[in-house]
């Protein structure tokens, strides 16, 4: 993917969506198709954010894909 490809992607999502990544341990390339909208947990104030969790409010993110 190349940034073109991924700003015309970004382009169809809501563009107030906070913005998650999963920690790599190595690099892939980017496919569109792997970049999605998901339920998460709020941010925590050092910025993690865990998964969704039936005791926690979820908000929507655009996540990006990792290991």
């Amino acid at each position: 993917m190349t940034v073109r490809d991924l700003i015309r992607l970004l382009d169809r999502f809501d563009p107030n969506l906070p913005v998650a990544y999963q920690l790599y341990s190595e690099q892939c390339l980017l496919e569109p198709e792997d970049v999605a909208v998901v339920m998460l947990c709020e941010p925590r104030e050092d910025g993690w954010v865990a998964n969704e969790r039936p005791d926690k409010k979820s908000v929507p993110y655009l996540l990006f894909p990792g290991n």
